[in-house]
């Protein structure tokens, strides 16, 4: 069955809501430098995210509110307010609108990678690491759950030896040497965090 769009998020492309994503990511890591540059992309990518952005009101979020409380079970209305609190920076608030939306749709693999990167950013990551496993037990070709997943095990939990475990699973898995490539150069970096054994 397609996946409905929503008319809040008609014109978003799935390349944007990554882009976001991974901002978010390395953003609330800290990760400097050429890092940033190679997660992201570069720094044009940035533009389409900042235009989204702009585009969320006040009133988008009231109705969008609105329609969530007249509805609460409503999984299309819990993910435009998620992504709408996610847009505007309150991702406390994305955080909680994620959760109940997984609840409702515990089988968008999407989804939960949205969640996950709402729960890095909150320091919530045995919570965040539980929904990526279980995403990886539902959709085990999901090679970007173990990306999350390393991502949160190495630089939220501080398990460089696990999260280098993630990367390497999703660099078997996928076919773009590009975000290979990237991904070896972050496993290079964990490694540097590893206790030396002598």
């Amino acid at each position: 069955m397609p996946k409905k769009k929503t008319n809040y998020h008609e014109k978003r492309r799935n390349k944007q809501k990554i882009v976001f994503i991974i901002l978010a990511v390395v953003l609330s890591v800290g990760l400097i430098g050429s890092s940033v540059v190679w997660i992201t992309g570069g720094s044009s990518l940035t533009q389409p995210v900042e235009e989204e952005k702009q585009n969320v009101t006040l009133q988008d979020i009231k109705s969008l509110e609105a329609s969530v409380k007249s509805n609460p079970d409503n999984a299309v209305a819990l993910i435009e307010l998620a992504r709408a609190y996610a847009d505007e920076g309150r991702f406390k608030d994305a955080f909680g609108m994620y959760e109940r939306a997984v609840q409702k749709n515990p089988d968008d693999g999407d989804l939960v990678l949205e969640l996950a990167a709402m729960g890095f950013l909150q320091g919530e990551f045995d919570k965040t690491i539980r929904y990526l496993e279980n995403e990886i037990k539902r959709h085990p070709g999901n090679e970007n759950a173990y990306y999350y997943r390393g991502i949160v095990l190495a630089e939220g939990k501080k398990d460089y030896k696990k999260g280098i475990q993630d990367i390497e699973n999703y660099i078997s898995m996928t076919k773009d040497s590009d975000e290979k490539a990237k991904a070896m150069q972050m496993i290079d970096e964990w490694k540097g965090n590893l206790p030396a054994t002598g």
